[in-house]
C-alpha cells in the first residue's frame, strides 16, 4: 500500500511538471512572444500553475482512473 501511494506521488509530480510546464510555456509565448523577458515570465507562470496542477493530479486521478476502467471494461 505505501509503494501504491508513493508511486502514485511520483507519478503525479512527473505529469504535472510536464503538463504545466507545456502549458504555461505556451500560453506564455502566445501572450508575450519570445522575447527577452519570456523565460522570466513563464517561470512565474509555471510557479502558479505547477502546485495548482499537481493539486488536482494528486486528488483527481484515482477518480478518473476509475471512470476509464468503468468505460473500458
Amino acid at each position: 500500500m505505501k509503494q501504491k501511494i508513493l508511486a502514485h506521488c511520483i507519478y503525479s509530480l512527473m505529469m504535472s511538471i510536464t503538463m504545466t510546464g507545456c502549458v504555461s510555456a505556451t500560453v506564455t509565448l502566445v501572450n508575450i512572444g519570445f522575447s527577452d523577458i519570456f523565460f522570466r515570465e513563464w517561470f512565474y507562470a509555471w510557479g502558479v500553475a505547477f502546485p495548482v496542477g499537481f493539486a488536482l493530479l494528486l486528488l483527481l486521478s484515482p477518480l478518473f482512473r476509475r471512470i476509464v476502467n468503468s468505460i473500458t471494461q
